[in-house]
């Protein structure tokens, strides 16, 4: 790897500069709470949501109950 390569790579990778999500809210089916359908994460640098859907079609299914906070039990 050159010197500019290094030097573009540390210039985008700053971690100042990459935005992750947090997750913020599960989808999970109100038949069986155990199951998450899908997950809404949010941004810290721009406050945008992302919901991320885990069925098989990837996308938002017909019938879920939104939680806030996880709870094992």
């Amino acid at each position: 790897m050159t010197d500019q390569e290094t030097a573009t790579l540390d210039r985008v990778a700053s971690s100042a500069e990459i935005d992750v999500g947090n997750p913020v809210e599960w989808m999970v089916d109100p038949d069986s709470r155990e199951t998450i359908l899908g997950v809404t994460y949010e941004f810290s640098q721009t406050g945008a949501r992302k919901t991320v859907w885990y069925t098989p079609n990837k996308r938002r299914t017909k019938t879920y109950h939104v939680v806030a906070k996880l709870t094992e039990g």
